[in-house]
């Protein structure tokens, strides 16, 4: 039985591209090439995967392996596929995938036509620093859409990461990218806005992140352990519609922005309570009536 590992070339040398070049040479596959607008990005990239060959020629790195991963920005996925077709960069027997969250597999149809099966490959985690990335990589979620030739290969890069594969059509695409722009990004957007709430405080705004990092990470620990809705804590999980008041009387100086978005997700906040099911609907019925009208309070 052969148990080689097929070979790998990267085109697009940035985080995301580079994260996954260590995580999969870890794990035994050889990186054969690295291709990127710049020699000097690629050779970084190559030096950390022992890649052979380093080139700026796109269709010439995409020819040296069985696997070819586009890792550029979503805009340029498109035209980098079709300049590698045209180059002759593709051929039957390989895989030619993307990492873009938000783009299905239709951005790889020059390679199709070439022969290749195409796949959108989307890893779930955030590839900010090469070296950290391939960490969090190994043992992540990944999502996949394509022919199913492609999945099944897809699935097997997975595997050998020791992570989850998610399988979507691509219908389903853009709805799937809003929800982990939901999760990861606003995440970031509510700490903004936590921290601008703490201003009129007098807390020091460094000062003030800082002190909410620790809850911030209880509630993902609250999250591994129980789940959702059993998760959620405070004043609307216990019904305490004295507290959301006092929240509403001390919000009523602050910008507009900020009551609206605590109010929508007080509300949200109300359903997910009710699904825990410790809020009866008299309490429930209460906040939501403050919530809604809060220049009545």
């Amino acid at each position: 039985m052969n148990n080689e590992k097929p070979s790998i070339s990267i085109i697009g040398a940035g985080a995301a591209g580079t994260a996954l070049a260590i995580a999969l040479h870890r794990k035994g596959y050889p990186i054969h090439a690295v291709a990127s607008r710049s020699e000097a990005s690629a050779q970084r990239c190559a030096s950390l995967v022992d890649a052979p060959r380093t080139t700026t020629d796109l269709a010439l790195a995409a020819q040296s392996s069985e696997v070819v991963i586009i890792a550029t920005p979503d805009g340029a996925i498109r035209q980098v596929c079709e300049q590698i077709a045209r180059g002759n960069g593709f051929s039957g027997y390989q895989l030619v995938l993307h990492l873009s969250g938000a783009l299905g597999a239709e951005e790889l149809q020059s390679a199709r036509d070439c022969g290749a099966i195409t796949l959108s490959f989307h890893p779930i985690q955030t590839l900010s620093d090469p070296q950290k990335g391939a960490e969090l990589l190994i043992g992540s979620y990944f999502c996949l859409e394509g022919e199913r030739a492609a999945i099944e290969r897809g699935q097997a890069l997975v595997s050998d990461l020791n992570g989850t594969a998610l399988v979507i059509s691509d219908q389903d695409k853009a709805l799937y990218h809003a929800a982990l722009c939901m999760a990861s990004n606003y995440l970031i957007v509510l700490q903004d806005m936590a921290v601008r709430m703490l201003e009129p405080t007098g807390i020091p705004r460094e000062q003030a992140l800082k002190a909410l990092l620790p809850l911030i990470q209880g509630s993902v620990d609250n999250l591994l352990h129980s789940g959702l809705p059993h998760a959620l804590t405070g004043p609307i999980s216990r019904g305490d519609s004295q507290t959301l008041e006092s929240h509403l009387r001390a919000m009523s100086a602050l910008p507009k922005d900020l009551v609206a978005l605590y109010q929508s997700l007080g509300i949200e906040a109300v359903r997910v309570a009710r699904e825990k099911g410790n809020l009866n609907p008299a309490d429930a019925r209460d906040i939501l009536i403050l919530l809604e009208a809060p220049n009545q309070v």
